[in-house]
């Protein structure tokens, strides 16, 4: 197959001197030799095979995957990567693409200069005199943070970021990640940012009550009915882990100044004792591999252990009393970070074994009753969440690999499932992280999110993305990689098994999905709103492969997104454009079930309706609000993540918001357009009592671009609900921009305050 060239610019790294190639099927040898020839030739500089590590070579389920990083001085260079794609079968080049940074190389000189003058050495950059110096400066960053100031681990990384050494710390809190950079050379904290959180052997069948989608329609708390259901691929045999399987790493030290996910599984990362996640999985899932083997059936009391997932109850589950049957650990863990003489330090911490199944009806006569109150230990004792989180991580990853997710050891390992979180900080919450699904407690009028398949198919589409766009993948978007690409793929693989599950019928709830929406790019200011034109593109496109080409078209489209998925493998600067310029290449290329620009004219079109195009001269449609302290962003004051705190004498707080609209050169925006303010009826609204609340939502009509919106906001000191750590209320205004008649916005931004009448003068 001729491939023609794809003639779209790639992003920038947002780093001096940055050079990028992307060489195509056939025009290169798929070697490291021949790509540095290649670049030394259009960078007139002397790069060596000895400048770059290679840190993966992978089989994919289409391709050999071999990814190098550039260093210098030992240590990786920032956002530099060369990944290539060959043929398994002719090792033909299929795809390549070099990422490197010519500053770093063009000055190592003058940086290995720097490096000695600074007395800076691999043994030196490990020292617990520094590492202890740097902790104390991160921990007064985090304890400054308003809503998540518990440090539970804490790792880093060494990089050159141009010519600056610099740090990348992720402190994990309660609530999310904070990503602290640390320049080395100038001994200060020189960026932080914060992240909400928002895997050949016998198996058995059983039958099980479960819910085909969920327990409860969260807009209207309407009860759906549970059916009986094949709960497939619970393994006949399991790991003999005795009662304290992971008692060999009781003596072990995983420090945070070890941490380096991306030498750790290097040569060189074994020399210095490095780790990473995956490099302790590794290791734990050797020791459990030596494991003799015990039958897993009725007379040993059968677990909820199989091939794509494994149900464990959270460590901290031991703290509930009244459970009535014994807490057994199982071989599956978590990360447990401790501080430890100033250092911070990980431990892999068992988690239990669930209630054991005795009987081929004991699933059937396990009915679920949704409590007024979840209690928790009602539900530990019934057993019957454990089975609905096994049963929906199994259909998601048995409708994938019916779809062609089929890579060696990512498609077939096991995610594991940990349940009933009693941590009140992390109450009403799920969440996915190192190929763990994560379930907590909840509040009596919120959704049991363990009962509630979409969700958990979202947080798995998280795990997927980390299996197959790699570990080490960054977006450009979002620093953290918890932006809106992340965010809307996950509802995107959600929607997938929503559509092999119900082959398009509908159910209650069906249009509530955040996934289905009007939003285009560049309209929000928060991330989960970005993602909602992410993945609302990607929902659109499948929609459209439905219509034209039925359930083969579902079939057909979720191979050309895993293959983009594929090519885009630890990516160091993904961003929507080349994030959709990889899935027209997968395109072009067909596969062994598409044929080559199958979806190209669906894609393009999807995009031209999200206020997205690929020409450089575009003006996209633009929603600009600005107050007293600026114009309104993701990262400025008034946003999620800054908040305006702030005091008042007469108990109210005032603000003037000034907005305008510009249509942008696709007519995006049309008018006359329609505003709504809404205090109520956002996801975590309804803490701060706002003037004009009880006329939910304010309306306004902007018609021409000339017209500049007032919005004059309001709200009283006194909280209606205290949803903060500190005693504070945190809450936001949302602004949402309608073309007239219809349902759902086009764009939409959120203004945040935190009020404290209590801390008020302080």
């Amino acid at each position: 197959m001729k491939i023609a060239l794809l003639l779209l610019p790639m992003l920038a790294l947002n780093l001096a001197h940055a050079y990028e190639a992307k060489v195509l099927k056939g025009q290169l040898p798929p070697s490291l030799e021949a790509l540095i020839a290649k670049a030394n030739q259009e960078t007139q500089l002397n790069f060596k095979t000895s400048d770059f590590y290679l840190v993966e070579d992978r089989m994919l389920a289409t391709s050999r995957f071999q990814m190098f990083v550039q260093q210098s001085q030992e240590i990786p260079v920032a956002r530099t990567a060369i990944r290539i794609w060959s043929d398994k079968e002719n090792q033909e080049l299929i795809l390549a693409e070099m990422h490197l940074n010519e500053e770093t190389k063009a000055n190592e000189t003058q940086l290995a200069s720097r490096y000695a003058k600074a007395r800076f050495s691999p043994r030196a950059l490990k020292s617990k005199q520094l590492s202890l110096a740097i902790t104390k400066m991160v921990e007064s960053s985090v304890a400054a943070h308003d809503t998540d100031q518990r440090i539970l681990g804490m790792k880093f990384t060494d990089q050159w970021v141009g010519s600056d050494l610099v740090r990348k710390i992720e402190v994990r809190g309660r609530r999310g990640l904070h990503h602290i950079s640390f320049s080395l050379l100038k001994n200060r904290i020189i960026e932080k940012t914060y992240s909400e959180f928002p895997q050949v052997e016998k198996f058995q069948t059983l039958k099980a009550n479960v819910f085909p989608i969920y327990e409860e329609v969260e807009s209207t708390g309407e009860k759906l009915p549970f059916e009986v259901k094949d709960l497939k691929f619970v393994s006949t045999n399991i790991p003999d882990g005795g009662e304290n399987p992971l008692s060999v790493f009781e003596n072990q030290k995983f420090p945070e100044n070890r941490y380096h996910p991306l030498l750790a599984q290097t040569a060189l990362g074994e020399m210095y004792g490095l780790w990473s996640e995956a490099s302790l999985r590794q290791k734990i899932d050797e020791v459990i591999g030596g494991f003799s083997l015990k039958n897993n059936d009725f007379e040993n009391g059968m677990l909820l252990q199989g091939k794509y997932a494994t149900i464990n109850l959270h460590p901290g589950v031991k703290e509930f009393k009244d459970i009535n049957f014994p807490l057994k650990s199982s071989v599956n863990h978590l990360l447990n970070w401790q501080q430890v003489d100033g250092e911070y330090e990980a431990k892999p911490v068992s988690g239990f074994y669930g209630k054991e199944i005795t009987n081929a009806e004991d699933l059937v006569n396990r009915v679920p009753m949704r409590l007024p109150d979840h209690d928790a230990v009602s539900y530990i004792n019934s057993g019957f969440d454990e089975v609905q989180v096994y049963y929906g991580v199994t259909v998601l990853m048995d409708a994938l690999t019916e779809m062609g997710f089929e890579d060696p050891e990512l498609s077939v390992k096991p995610f594991h499932a940990f349940l009933f979180d009693p941590d009140i900080g992390m109450k009403d919450n799920a969440y996915y992280y190192d190929n763990t699904i994560n379930f907590t407690t909840y509040n009596s009028n919120q959704v049991n999110l363990a009962r509630d398949n979409p969700t958990i198919w979202h947080e798995l589409g998280h795990g997927v993305m980390d299996r197959l766009m790699g570990p080490h993948l960054a977006f450009a978007d979002s620093k953290g990689g918890y932006g809106g690409l992340s965010e809307g793929m996950a509802d995107f693989l959600a929607k997938i098994i929503i559509e092999h599950q119900t082959n398009g019928a509908d159910f209650p709830g069906r249009n509530d999905f955040r996934i289905v929406n009007n939003t285009g790019f560049y309209l929000t200011n928060e991330f989960h709103d970005e993602g909602e034109s992410y993945g609302g593109a990607m929902s659109d496109m499948l929609d459209e492969a439905i219509k034209n080409f039925g359930r083969e078209g579902l079939f057909d489209f979720t191979d050309l997104t895993l293959e983009a998925m594929r090519l885009t493998r630890n990516h160091p600067a993904l961003s929507a454009r080349l994030w959709f310029e990889h899935m027209l290449y997968a395109d072009e290329l067909g596969s062994e079930v598409r044929e080559p620009n199958q979806f190209k004219a669906m894609i393009l079109s999807a995009l031209e309706k999200r206020n997205f195009s690929f020409s450089s001269d575009f003006k996209p449609a633009a929603l600009k609000i600005t107050f007293e302290q600026g114009e309104l962003t993701h990262e400025s004051l008034g946003s999620r993540e800054r908040p305006l705190v702030e005091c008042s004498a007469d108990g109210m707080i005032s603000h003037q918001l000034k907005l305008s609209l510009t249509a942008g050169d696709a007519g995006f925006i049309k008018y006359p357009a329609i505003v709504k303010v809404e205090f109520k009826k956002g996801a975590l609204q309804g803490a701060i009592r706002w003037e004009g609340e009880e006329n939910n939502p304010l309306v306004y009509v902007i018609n021409s671009e000339d017209q500049l919106l007032n919005i004059n906001l309001k709200a009283s000191m006194e909280c209606e609900t205290i949803n903060q750590p500190d005693g504070s209320c945190k809450d936001y205004a949302y602004i949402q921009v309608f073309n007239s008649g219809a349902l759902k916005p086009l764009a939409k931004k959120r203004f945040y305050l935190k009020l404290n009448k209590l801390s008020c003068g302080r």
